[in-house]
């Protein structure tokens, strides 16, 4: 395993700031970065300097960025649906990385499409009655957990069925048309 040095960590962190696609990079890179580190500490503690402390500090925020960049490029890539770590320069950490948010992405894509579709079928299923209010009513929220009013007597309104019916059975109202698939919004 090569050496990394503070020179090399920040061509590295020029070419992951330039590009917008992950850049290639040594084998075993965040073990190096560990290395570099560990030296640079050691150093300061056997002769401590302001320029080595400095650079110490310079190194470690190097690093920190060139992970930022890195990971950002890889979340933004594992959202990509059908996009594959083959074409990626990743070290063995961020491929791991990368498929447990691709895994999480999917199902999470999986869960939402399975709502919309089945929020989709609900709507469309919910069937729409015609009244005509016969007193004066309040907001009133629906089991739909929509509000719905105020109503003033001799409005005609379009409610979902179940909220029709309940004005209906209570004397609120009468139903004065069909019943149509269409959903008010």
């Amino acid at each position: 395993m090569e050496e990394l040095s503070y020179d090399g960590l920040r061509k590295i962190q020029a070419r992951e700031r330039a590009s917008p696609v992950l850049q290639s990079i040594p084998d075993g890179f965040y073990a190096l970065i560990k290395k570099l580190i560990e030296k640079k500490n050691e150093g300061l503690k056997s002769s401590f300097s302001l320029t080595e402390a400095k650079e110490y500090e310079s190194i470690l925020k190097v690093a920190e960025d060139i992970h930022e960049r890195r990971m950002q490029k890889i979340v933004l890539r594992a959202m990509k649906a059908g996009a594959g770590q083959e074409e990626m320069a990743l070290t063995g950490e961020e491929a791991e990385i990368f498929e447990r948010i691709s895994r999480a992405v999917s199902e999470d894509r999986e869960k939402f499409n399975s709502m919309i579709v089945d929020k989709g079928s609900k709507e469309s299923e919910e069937r729409i009655k015609r009244i005509k209010i016969l007193k004066n009513l309040p907001k009133f929220v629906g089991t739909d957990l929509k509000v719905y009013g105020p109503f003033k007597e001799g409005d005609s309104a379009e409610l979902p069925e179940k909220e029709a019916q309940l004005l209906v059975s209570r004397g609120i109202a009468e139903q004065i048309g069909g019943v149509s698939n269409e959903v008010s919004k």
